[in-house]
């Protein structure tokens, strides 16, 4: 399944289309993603697979990311802040602040919130295109994937991508979306 998000998600990134290719005709549809969790028991219903797979941190970056699109429920919020209030050793580090602790354990950038935003931008309009839409959860599977590979370049700028970035991010958000 990871090779296949990061097929999908490099698909969108260099704006080429599934359609007509045999990965598409042998279930190239998007997977059906659960509920973002509204309750202490869903968060850890939703975390227990990452955690024993060894890699809690990705649970919490993939929430972070759908957070920054401000996609992420209140409740679910909630629910986050409960998890942190009955497990205070686990964002230790960052007195319970679960965002903050993402940011510093991933080591993001300041200027992360432009690559999630540009990104969500580019793929989700190239995935309404194609036919099809792009859950929230879902890109924040594959941008984690992808921003956690060793020669990564999800958050590298040059001073005239950043521009334009933040230009198309000012456009869409002014836009209504």
């Amino acid at each position: 399944m990871k090779y296949f998000r990061t097929f999908v998600f490099l698909c969108l990134v260099f704006g080429l289309s599934t359609k007509g290719n045999a990965v598409e005709k042998n279930n190239c549809a998007p997977p059906d993603m659960p509920n973002y969790p509204e309750s202490y028991m869903e968060v850890m219903q939703t975390l227990a697979p990452y955690y024993n797979s060894e890699r809690p941190l990705d649970y919490f970056f993939e929430l972070y990311v759908v957070n920054t699109l401000n996609k992420l429920p209140k409740e679910s919020l909630h629910a986050l802040d409960e998890f942190s209030a009955k497990h205070p050793s686990f964002f230790e580090s960052t007195n319970g602040d679960w965002k903050a602790y993402v940011v510093s354990s991933m080591h993001l950038s300041e200027i992360i919130s432009v690559a999630i935003w540009d990104l969500w931008i580019t793929n989700s309009s190239a995935a309404c295109k194609d036919g099809w839409t792009y859950h929230p959860w879902h890109f924040a599977q594959n941008f984690v994937d992808n921003y956690s590979h060793n020669d990564s370049q999800v958050d590298m700028w040059t001073e005239e991508s950043l521009r334009a970035a933040k230009e198309r991010i000012r456009i869409y958000q002014n836009n209504g979306n």
